[in-house]
């Protein structure tokens, strides 16, 4: 409450007189107040005046239909008009109550007749205040259930346009795992609380409380992202929920004068984590010890050629004996990116808006080799949105949301993404050229084309892997366009006229995605290669065409044609009613929900997808001190047989908050929060095969039909039982927090594919076997404070440990224990296999009496790894594969962020770490010689000789396309390496700490501003990401899962942008 005066003091007889009134009249309200509360007939005695002024908002602006009443008067009182302007008769002393939708009402004293500006200021819920969750928002201190969140600021700052990525490092639980940098392709992979299920550990994504994608919003439409973690919270999403719950909510507008906003920034990303290139010389001479290991001795290199790849002694010879750096001769040192948003948001007391409008470019780091700018990775994405708000009545709410998404999205198309980086990380150096430049046609005229000039591409000949810049030069490309249309319509009804709280909500969705190929081009060019036989000879045409022919090569036309329309497009409709109850009687608040939803999903020409589902909810809060809630799912989906389609799952939280307590305020004034919650209930999940209550069908050979997988009648959800405490403490007015949560969960019902003996003659569909069980904490540390001087800080460190094991999965029959799946970790290794003694077979007399992965002794040689006949059997099989430790999924993560605002500076920097990650290092990464390639990687250069015993690597053998007897003895997978795993060899551990984030920025004053040239405000920043990467992996980015196959790098961004508000 506050005294409102419009003429300021002065020092005239007048104005003296008028003061000493005034001190006297507040001396004496003081000291007679008490009795005058005894005395209401004295009030009653108070002369009444004409109240009277205008009510605005901060920029001065006339607020019309703002209510004025009298507190703890009569009933009644009167509106603004269209002016804001308001007149009311009131007693001298009097308290006004002054309130309209969407600003903070104030209480003024009326002390005399003079007129009144009464500024009211937006009433803006910070995203600290309250808590976004399912199907509704609660006050933060009310919150029961293990919620994370991240606000609007803190996505935009994070330097990324993928919000997949953003959100890496700042929310507690929630591990991201991004595995490349493909423009356009390079969303993380996200796990809430580690992996849950072998069915799929995604978890449910909500934008604006509907299912859908969010890596591809725009950060500047999200107004908050939270991260719904126990059952507490995801209970209500019923058969979804066990993944736990990503809400993402977009922003709306304010009332008050538009406010604009653009931001624009340009940045380079560069590759990291590229293998150091190991040059021709040294791979012949290592080349040449596999040789001999495999006999091979008329296959090694001579020492003067050798000699010649280090230091070619002509031009013709550079040619013959190349030394190609893969990755220097494809790529760029950088790509470029761009990004550009443009939003707008005000509104009056009737309408509210938000507008915006987002464009996003993604470069190549690979060069362009073809005319066809297109025939390059590039990816361009625009952003819409309008979110309107209606006012209708002082009642009724109606709302419109429009969001879309634009993507082009070119890939070249001769080799896929995968095979594309294969070919880069694993082709020789040595056995072709890359390019013959324009001068080699010169010196070795091509007879067969006299006319011939200019460079030509080069083929790989026999090599497995082929040549990267041939394969960009072709100018083939696929042009992928994607269209996202979003659309929301959102009633409310307050129902006050039939009980105080009580409102109505309706909610009615349409979400579409079409992607087709726009464009594709398709081209052949010719490729050549040198016989250096012919050559040396001078016996005939050296120029050898691959393709070779008694046809005279003509190049064929560039085609570029339309595509199809893709597979994954689909139309998704939703609707959803509810009736909220929110009301505080005293020192009880309680609130109640009950909503039914139902969703269609028609995907691609499959059947269209149904749910629906009942959601109830109660929640109860005693002066924020005992809190209760209950949340009742029961959701019905189609993908199980029609006696279990619906389940039903409850949950249960209380909590208790001590630092409420007077004995704790008078105790320990200085610990200002503590709060006790633990919550357990049921969530399900629906993700797994479809159809499972209906048998397959194929057609045999002999035209008849046959039973290929038998029904499962029964099939249902799998079941996740959740249990959490958390604790959360603020110490020094909650400048030092700490909060922890520890869970566990009980997954059953998994889907599973049975064991079936071949004597039923058919095989049958997943049943309900499975069951996982994990456990673990959540630990978050903050200090956030500011100085005296203004210097603002803040630091926080997040910590999640989560740990998994199969309880029961259908292992085969009598299979040994230790080759079981059954109590081992998801995403463990189960193929390991172990080395003893020194790892090596140390002599002749070693190799004859120990087992060897080979009767052949041609192929085990002093060096070799010496292999644990872990079954004890006398001899090396698959029987002795077993599980060792680690993990591809991290069970540790952590970050640590700190950051200060001080006169304008911002800064603030993310470290990111994970632990007790693994990685199978697979293929040309750890086997030399893969498919008979010239290729070494670092990790064998640290090979087994006899002045390096302690060596890392076995010694050096070479086993051409079918791969040597010591890494394929337990099988292989056909392109995918070798199955056995060798810990600290082609099982890696991949513990990584990396600078994820830095926001370096600098906002000019805004008084200064203003005046100058008009701006709200502007600000120029700076930001970096994956700046710095710590790990012991000895090659290769620590953050991918594996290393089987070829992957797009990831990217060090630094973009410089400004943002500008008017």
């Amino acid at each position: 409450m506050e005294n409102f005066y419009l003429k300021p003091l002065t020092t005239s007889q007048h104005g003296l007189r008028r003061l000493a009134a005034m001190v006297l009249l507040l001396l004496f309200a003081a000291t007679a107040g008490p009795a005058a509360a005894r005395e209401p007939a004295a009030d009653a005695q108070q002369p009444t005046i004409q109240a009277k002024g205008r009510v605005v908002d901060t920029n001065g602006h006339a607020i019309a239909g703002a209510a004025i009443t009298t507190k703890g008067g009569p009933a009644g009182g009167t509106i603004t008009d269209a002016q804001g302007a308001f007149t009311l008769r009131v007693r001298k002393g009097a308290v006004l109550h002054v309130s309209f939708l969407g600003y903070q009402t104030r209480e003024i004293v009326v002390v005399d007749a003079s007129p009144l500006t009464i500024k009211l200021a937006e009433e803006t819920h910070q995203v600290e205040d309250v808590v976004v969750v399912g199907y509704g928002v609660q006050k933060k201190e009310s919150v029961l259930g293990a919620i994370s969140q991240v606000n609007n600021e803190q996505l935009v700052n994070s330097g990324t346009t993928n919000i997949t990525n953003a959100i890496a490092g700042k929310l507690s639980g929630v591990t991201t795992i991004q595995t490349g940098g493909q423009p356009g392709n390079n969303d993380a992979n996200i796990f809430i609380r580690g992996v849950s299920s072998w069915n799929g550990s995604t978890p449910l994504v909500l934008v604006d409380g509907v299912e859908r994608s969010f890596a591809d919003i725009d950060p500047n439409e999200v107004a908050s992202l939270s991260v719904l973690k126990d059952a507490s919270a995801t209970a209500v999403f019923g058969a979804k929920g066990a993944n736990g719950v990503i809400i993402v909510t977009t922003r709306t507008g304010s009332t008050g004068k538009p406010k604009m906003n653009i931001s624009l920034s340009y940045g380079m990303d560069f590759p990291t984590m590229i293998p150091d290139h190991i040059g021709s010389a040294q791979t012949a001479e290592l080349l040449n010890v596999a040789l001999k290991n495999a006999q091979s001795y008329g296959s090694m290199i001579p020492r003067s050629e050798i000699e010649e790849y280090a230091h070619p002694s002509s031009r013709i010879n550079s040619i013959r004996y190349p030394d190609n750096d893969w990755f220097d001769i494809a790529m760029r040192k950088c790509a470029q990116t761009i990004n550009a948003n443009y939003n707008v948001s005000g509104g009056s007391q009737r309408v509210k808006y938000f507008l915006s409008l987002g464009y996003t470019h993604e470069g190549s780091i690979f060069k362009d080799f073809s005319e066809w700018s297109n025939a390059n990775f590039r990816y361009d994405r625009i952003n819409y949105r309008s979110n309107l708000d209606f006012d209708v009545t002082r009642s009724t709410k109606l709302s419109v949301k429009v969001g879309g998404v634009l993507g082009i999205k070119d890939t070249p198309t001769n080799k896929t993404v995968s095979g594309m980086f294969n070919m880069m990380y694993s082709a020789s150096p040595m056995m072709y050229p890359a390019y013959y430049p324009d001068w080699v046609l010169e010196e070795i005229p091509d007879t067969d084309y006299p006319d011939a000039s200019g460079g030509r591409l080069s083929s790989p000949r026999t090599a497995y892997f082929g040549n990267i810049r041939t394969s960009l030069s072709t100018g083939e490309f696929e042009q992928t366009t994607d269209n996202k249309l979003y659309t929301d319509i959102n009633f409310e009804q307050k129902l006050d006229f039939i009980t105080k709280g009580l409102s109505v909500k309706a909610n009615v969705s349409l979400s579409t995605y079409y992607s087709r190929i726009s464009q594709t081009a398709t081209n052949s060019n010719p490729t050549f290669y040198i016989d250096w036989n012919r050559y040396d000879a001078g016996d005939g045409n050296p120029w050898i065409y691959a393709a070779a022919s008694e046809l005279i090569y003509e190049n064929t036309p560039y085609a570029v044609t339309r595509g199809a329309m893709q597979g994954d497009y689909y139309v998704t409709f939703y609707w959803e009613g509810a009736l909220n109850y929110n009301r505080t009687f005293g020192d009880h608040t309680v609130t109640a929900l009950a909503l039914f939803n139902q969703r269609e999903n028609v995907k691609g020409t499959a059947f269209p997808y149904h749910s629906q589902g009942v959601v109830g909810r109660v929640t109860y809060d005693y002066k924020h001190k005992y809190l209760f809630e209950c949340n009742l799912g029961y959701t019905g989906s189609e993908q199980f047989s029609p006696e279990n389609r619906y389940g039903f799952f409850p949950s249960v939280a209380i909590g208790w908050v001590p630092s409420q307590e007077r004995f704790w305020k008078e105790a320990m004034p200085w610990w200002s929060k503590l709060k006790i919650r633990y919550s357990d209930g049921l969530v399900g999940s629906d993700s797994g095969s479809r159809w499972l209550y209906f048998s397959d069908y194929i057609k045999g050979g002999d035209s008849y039909i046959y039973e290929g997988a038998a029904a499962n009648m029964v099939a249902q959800w799998e079941e996740a039982r959740k249990r959490d405490l958390g604790i959360e403490m603020g110490w020094l007015n909650n400048r030092l927090t700490l909060n922890f949560d520890l869970f566990d969960e009980k997954r059953t019902n998994m889907l599973v594919k049975p064991n079936v003996t071949m004597l039923v003659g058919t095989s049958y569909k997943e049943v309900n076997r499975g069951s996982m069980k994990k456990h673990g904490i959540d630990i978050e540390l903050g200090w956030a404070d500011r100085t005296s001087t203004g210097f603002g800080y803040n630091l926080t460190a997040m910590l999640s440990l989560n740990e998994n094991r199969i309880t029961n999965y259908e292992d085969a029959p009598y299979a040994p224990e230790y080759q079981k799946t059954a109590g081992k970790p998801y995403k463990g290794q189960t193929d390991g296999v172990s080395i003893v003694d020194s790892g090596y077979f140390e002599s002749i007399d070693d190799i004859h009496n120990y087992p060897a992965y080979t009767t052949d002794w041609n192929f085990v040689n002093v060096g070799a790894y010496k292999y644990l006949d872990y079954s004890a059997d006398g001899r090396l099989s698959v029987e002795d594969l077993h599980a060792i430790a680690g993990s591809q999924y991290p069970p540790v993560v952590g970050s640590f962020r700190a950051g200060f605002d001080y006169k304008g500076f911002e800064f603030s920097m993310l470290w990111y770490a994970n632990l007790g990650k693994w990685v199978e290092y697979n293929k040309s990464w750890e086997i030399e010689f893969n498919k008979g390639d010239y290729r070494i990687t670092h990790s064998q250069l640290d090979y087994w000789r006899p002045d390096n015993r302690d060596a890392n690597h076995a010694t050096l053998v070479y086993g051409g396309t079918s791969g040597h007897p010591m890494y394929m003895w337990a099988g292989c997978s056909g392109d995918a390496g070798a199955k056995m795993m060798l810990e600290g060899r082609t099982w890696r551990k991949a513990d990584y700490l990396s600078l994820r984030e830095i926001y370096l920025a600098y906002t000019f004053n805004a008084k200064r501003l203003r005046q100058k040239v008009g701006f709200r405000n502007l600000s120029i920043y700076l930001t970096a990401n994956n700046l710095l990467t710590f790990s012991s992996l000895i090659e290769g980015d620590p953050a991918s899962t594996t290393f089987t196959s070829g992957f797009y790098p990831q990217m060090t961004s630094i973009k410089l942008g400004v943002k500008i508000g008017f």
